[in-house]
């Protein structure tokens, strides 16, 4: 069992055209064929915004590049190794990574009220032919 952190990133490393990664909320634990990615200079990386870097396809392209098999293909780690981020100030990432989270927050948002709409379309239709 690999251990991880909070803030760490973790990404699978079997399929990785899945695009499986996640933020670490809290500390724990994983397999072997999860990668975890944690920033060691906080002063210079902010983890969010490695985070966000790591959702983007091209580094899930680059992933798939360096796999090996076919039916259930892994990441090669020594080339998920060389993908390159661009690296802004500190400043600047933590400004991006503010934008970010307000289109999130937005997008929770339009959610709740897209189901909330369709719970309200389908009590509508009920009342109506009772």
């Amino acid at each position: 069992m690999i251990k991880y952190q909070e803030n760490d990133i973790l990404v699978s490393n079997i399929r990785p055209y899945l695009k499986k990664i996640w933020f670490a909320n809290r500390t724990g634990g994983c397999s072997p064929d999860v990668l975890v990615f944690r920033v060691k200079d906080k002063e210079k990386y902010d983890a969010h915004f490695v985070y966000y870097a790591l959702t983007q396809d091209s580094f899930f392209e680059h992933m798939m590049l360096g796999a090996k098999g076919m039916k259930m293909p892994r990441g090669d780690k020594n080339s998920i190794l060389e993908y390159e981020i661009p690296v802004p100030s500190i400043e600047d990432q933590q400004k991006i990574v503010k934008q970010i989270e307000t289109y999130e927050a937005t997008i929770v948002e339009a959610k709740a009220v897209m189901d909330s709409c369709a719970e309200r379309k389908k009590m509508v239709f009920e009342k109506w032919l009772r």
